[in-house]
């Protein structure tokens, strides 16, 4: 029987799929790895990759430099003008792109089989040649500001943006959104670009590609394409500064004039993505806030008392020790109540954990949800990079069902009662505020 991510029921196992064990992974002389899984059943290959270069690298300073630099790279490269890479992949039904992530760069394309040599050659322009062209670069900061002006209106983004500026240092990258800020954003110049681009290197470098492709005639036009890359010095990894644990209640309120809806957000620090409570704390998630309508706090404090349009609850584990959040978005006096109903139903979940029946769906959701994953060329090739990326091991897929199934009651409560402090947080409040602070 098939998986319903809807009903959240499982009438029979889950048939995980082998595929992912059988890709070749391959590293090209200059440090780059490949990653190739045959995919007969589909005409189409999807190719995604990542430089492990990202905001990590830059300054506070220069805030929003990594993604303006990945998203730049489309914009012309010795060999090609933006228009003729535009034109060049419509023609042939071809698509590229690229774009900046907290600690990687992205990048990737789509086309038929007989055209992945293209897509390949014009990825490898990108990442290798790029001339940011003056022209170019102003039109695509126009983009940014127009986003980032819309940005500054939102609610849910201007609660989040106070939230990571409470939960990290200033000089941590946490700490701040990886779009950058309107100021920041308006002095990256084209040489900022050009030396940041210095950072991207092959040997921090995987590229995924998944299709009706033969892995020995794909590792041959990569070698054609990508092998030239070469460059004397690998940069040095970025560290992450140390974070301090929170010292009791931190509050902070965003005034937002005009805005008929509130955002909160609850955080605290969650474990890292290699942290041996990173799998307790993911089906603790799902639990206390992504199941269904949003686990726990959607049925209670949304369905039930009606107080919150949404609300749902986030864990960003990667390299380093991102938010594990609540949010939830409200009318404006339902701001107080909201919050103190976040804390109450994170307060019985530190102290109950998990029902049988919640800990089940959970399973079962998250076992199933990567199945539904892998039956598209670009969730296998996005699996097969955050593989590389955790030094997970091809076998990840096989042994993902007993990890998941493994986690035990008693695991979730420990994980709970060791992030989701209710004494030790930060909590911020984006939208017009109270009438008395509105004047």
């Amino acid at each position: 029987m098939r998986f319903d991510p809807l009903s959240l029921t499982m009438t029979a196992p889950v048939a995980v799929p082998d595929g992912i064990a059988t890709a070749t992974r391959y590293t090209l002389s200059n440090g780059m790895v490949a990653l190739i899984q045959r995919n007969a059943s589909s005409p189409t290959v999807k190719v995604r990759g990542e430089v492990r270069v990202g905001a990590v690298n830059e300054t506070a300073e220069q805030s929003g430099l990594a993604a303006f630099t990945a998203a730049a790279l489309i914009r012309g490269t010795s060999r090609r003008t933006f228009q003729e890479i535009v034109t060049e992949t419509e023609e042939r039904g071809c698509s590229v792109h690229a774009g900046g992530g907290l600690h990687s760069s992205g990048f990737g394309g789509k086309a038929l089989a007989e055209d992945l040599s293209l897509v390949l050659e014009i990825l490898a322009d990108m990442l290798i040649r790029p001339v940011f062209p003056a022209s170019e670069i102003e039109k695509l900061r126009g983009q940014f500001l127009m986003s980032l002006h819309e940005s500054e209106r939102d609610t849910r983004t201007q609660a989040s943006r106070a939230a990571r500026a409470l939960l990290y240092p200033p000089q941590h990258p946490y700490s701040r959104l990886s779009n950058g800020t309107l100021a920041t954003v308006q002095q990256i110049t084209c040489a900022d670009l050009q030396t940041f681009h210095q950072l991207y290197h092959p040997a921090l470098t995987t590229i995924a590609v998944v299709g009706d492709v033969e892995p020995a005639a794909v590792i041959e036009e990569l070698e054609r394409f990508f092998g030239e890359w070469n460059l004397p010095t690998v940069p040095s990894a970025q560290l992450l500064p140390p974070v301090a644990p929170l010292s009791g209640v931190q509050r902070r309120d965003v005034v937002i004039a005009g805005k008929v809806q509130s955002d909160i957000v609850w955080a605290v620090h969650g474990p890292a993505r290699d942290d041996s409570d990173y799998y307790a704390a993911m089906v603790g998630n799902m639990i206390l806030g992504r199941l269904g309508m949003g686990g726990r706090l959607g049925d209670n404090i949304r369905e039930n008392q009606g107080m919150a349009y949404y609300v749902y609850s986030g864990l960003e584990a990667d390299l380093g020790p991102g938010p594990w959040a609540a949010v939830a978005g409200v009318h404006p006096d339902n701001v107080e109540r909201a919050s103190q109903s976040i804390l109450k139903e994170i307060a019985t979940f530190r102290q109950e954990g998990p029902t049988e029946q919640e800990l089940s769906d959970a399973r079962a959701y998250l076992t199933g949800s990567l199945v539904l994953g892998l039956e598209t060329n670009d969730g296998i090739a996005s699996t097969l990079l955050g593989i590389e990326r955790h030094n997970l091991g091809l076998d990840y897929i096989q042994r993902y069902p007993e990890i998941i199934n493994g986690i035990t009651h008693a695991d979730i409560v420990a994980v709970a009662q060791k992030y989701l402090s209710t004494e030790h947080y930060v909590l911020t409040v984006a939208g017009p505020g109270l009438p008395e602070a509105q004047g």
